[in-house]
């Protein structure tokens, strides 16, 4: 299902990256998204939205 992730940082996991490299990956498509580039699930057409219930008052 690797259509479905935005950004992969799994090498962090296999040491082909580094923490600093996957920041920079992350931000990278962080401000792409930001520039109008569509994320994963939007490009598959996805509608679902959840909000995850953090704490008491949320």
């Amino acid at each position: 299902m690797s259509e479905h992730i935005d950004v992969d940082v799994t090498g962090i996991l296999t040491r082909e990256l580094t923490m600093d490299q996957a920041g920079d990956k992350l931000i990278e498509m962080v401000i792409k998204t930001s520039n109008g580039r569509m994320t994963a699930a939007e490009a598959l057409g996805h509608k679902e939205f959840v909000m995850t219930k953090l704490y008491r008052s949320a």
